[in-house]
């Protein structure tokens, strides 16, 4: 099949999540095969594509990406609704290494709209839980109002085999959780037998993963999601380069060892 030519897909629902992110659900015909953490092209017809983690659903044939309003295709697609056509391309990448972390302890940290590929993780981990040892998450926003995925952060703080801390930069009056970066949540974090995925603005995963390498964490432990404008998705247009690797090839999934490999300072 022409891996520039995307496949029709049908808007399901579409949910506000804060004053500038929304999730969308979309139906296709034909089951979409992907690892945690890989990403799709969405196509906006006459506006352009962009690339989202994708994340899978409890329905057959359904599935979820997360959009923050940031340029045209974004700006496009929050004004459209249910029933509405989008093209799809992918999963391209790679994802987490979800074999590898069975019968270890796994920390997901997310900040700000880097959390759904790590959402797409703790769903795939949750539905296979008695695989995995203890699971970890780790969120930080700006502002409470900043917060992706409220109800379902409640609804996992609520299990009792997953710990969920989540912090916000700037608290308010009716804020009673964590005031401060998201990296305050990890001073007593046991790395020593532990696989880490973290996804977020770069600012936060350089933060990140100088304090994991501060209290032990491995270079190859540490899984980073990282998010670079593509165009193809496919490695042929050099977009998304970051040194020799590219993003949607060789990515979005990386070890921090495998970055320090590039010849471009990632951060």
């Amino acid at each position: 099949m022409n891996s520039y030519l995307p496949k029709l897909a049908v808007i399901e629902k579409v949910k506000k999540e804060t004053k500038d992110v929304k999730t969308f659900w979309f139906k296709t015909e034909e089951e979409i095969e992907f690892v945690p953490g890989q990403v799709i092209m969405v196509s906006v017809f006459g506006f352009g594509e962009s690339t989202f983690g994708i994340i899978p659903t409890e329905n057959r044939g359904v599935y979820e990406f997360s959009a923050k309003k940031v340029g045209t295709v974004t700006n496009k697609l929050f004004k459209m609704g249910r029933g509405d056509w989008i093209g799809i391309r992918g999963p391209f990448g790679n994802g987490y290494p979800v074999e590898k972390m069975e019968g270890k302890n796994v920390i997901i940290i997310g900040g700000g709209i880097g959390i759904p590929p790590l959402k797409s993780l703790l769903l795939h981990i949750l539905k296979n839980r008695e695989k995995y040892r203890d699971v970890e998450i780790y969120y930080g926003a700006r502002t409470p109002e900043d917060i992706v995925y409220r109800k379902e952060f409640e609804d996992w703080m609520k299990k009792k085999d997953l710990k969920v801390e989540v912090t916000v930069d700037e608290g308010n009056k009716k804020w009673k959780g964590n005031t401060g970066v998201v990296t305050t949540l990890l001073e007593n974090l046991e790395v020593k037998n532990s696989i880490i995925c973290a996804c977020g603005p770069p600012v936060m995963l350089k933060f990140v993963t100088m304090k994991l390498l501060e209290i032990g964490a491995k270079k190859e432990n540490i899984y980073i999601s990282m998010e670079r404008l593509m165009k193809c998705g496919i490695g042929m247009c050099g977009h998304c380069n970051i040194g020799k690797f590219y993003v949607c090839k060789h990515g979005p999934v990386f070890t921090l060892k495998k970055l320090e490999e590039s010849s471009e300072k990632v951060w």
